[in-house]
């Protein structure tokens, strides 16, 4: 079973819309995300109080200005611990600005985190918090006040319910 309650919310796409975007799936990372187009990929280093030396995998599609991103940071040789690595990676997005919504999220057997805050500009930043397998997983979309992006706040809800793992 599938849930995330902003996104629910928000996914009143229509059926064409739902057809204009393709799956990717991602073997490395463990998941599969719709995009509206093939994402770029990145490797960085991530910071966190929880291990040192930290990768990070970003997964990101930009159309009419908002972001679609899946990021995914590799715990595996940390001692993290679920709940404080997931509470880490909401306080970070909270400092961006002003916190509207806080939830449980869940895909499947997986519990986590929805958190969305605005920035002073008045971008939304939607993030679905997971950590499943010592990944750190972060399902985003950035959305600007201002953007083109043709779906409109429906593709926040898409990309985030069509999202799953592999595993």
């Amino acid at each position: 079973m599938r849930f995330f309650a902003l996104a629910l919310a928000l996914a009143v796409a229509s059926p064409a819309f739902g057809e204009s975007w393709k799956e990717y799936s991602f073997n490395e990372s463990g998941f599969a995300a719709q995009y509206p187009g093939k994402p770029t990929v990145e490797e960085r280093a991530y910071q966190s109080a929880f291990g040192s030396g930290l990768k990070e995998r970003v997964y990101v599609f930009n159309e009419g200005g908002v972001d679609y991103i899946v990021a995914v940071a590799d715990f595996g040789k940390s001692r993290a611990n679920k709940d404080k690595v997931i509470d880490e990676a909401a306080k970070s997005l909270m400092d961006k600005g002003r916190l509207t919504i806080d939830y449980p999220g869940r895909i499947d057997l997986n519990f986590g985190r929805e958190i969305v805050v605005v920035d002073p500009d008045g971008t939304s930043i939607t993030d679905a918090i997971f950590f499943v397998d010592k990944k750190l997983y972060q399902i985003e979309v950035v959305y600007p006040m201002t953007n083109s992006d043709p779906v409109g706040s429906s593709g926040i809800g898409f990309f985030q319910t069509a999202f799953r793992f592999l595993h």
